[in-house]
């Protein structure tokens, strides 16, 4: 009876040790089956999942949408970008927004600022260029404006010949 018990724990025990290697290949030095990787190799990012109260570790070479990369000296790690961001270089710099946001030099904002217009297609708040600025379209050309004033016939002083 004792023969069965031990030779099932020693499966058990090589199970796990299967398990914790698998990982070690995949850049984790410091796991366990409960957290998965708390270390990573040198080169890697290590991005911590979090489900409720639970977390667990996972080495990866490039961090997942809605992340980005911070080396460290100890610890390279995965963080999670702004919540109005849907991709980013940093914390203070997004590169696309969530769908109701427009980016606008690196920030995420519910409209695009005044002087620029927002491209539908990419949710990008673009500069006007001069022929699309507010209210030109049905003013007409300075230099016609400029003539008019030259043409223009003002009242004369007595005295005075044109």
């Amino acid at each position: 009876m004792r023969a069965p018990l031990c030779l099932l724990l020693l499966v058990a025990h090589a199970v796990d040790m299967l398990a914790l290697n698998r990982r070690k290949k995949q850049g984790c030095i410091i796991c366990s089956e409960e957290n998965g990787c708390s270390t990573c190799q040198q080169r890697l990012f290590l991005f911590i999942r979090r489900e409720g109260i639970r977390q667990y570790g996972k080495c990866l070479h490039d961090c997942p949408p809605g992340y980005f990369g911070i080396r460290g000296q100890e610890v390279n790690r995965c963080k999670k970008c702004g919540a109005t961001c849907e991709s980013c270089f940093s914390q203070d710099f997004c590169i696309r927004c969530k769908r109701q946001f427009y980016l606008y030099k690196g920030k995420c904002l519910p409209t695009c600022p005044p002087g620029t217009l927002a491209h539908q297609n990419t949710r990008e708040c673009q500069e006007r260029s001069p022929g699309q600025k507010k209210g030109r379209k049905d003013r007409r050309p300075r230099k016609d404006r400029k003539l008019d004033r030259r043409l223009d016939v003002r009242p004369r002083q007595p005295g005075l010949q044109p």
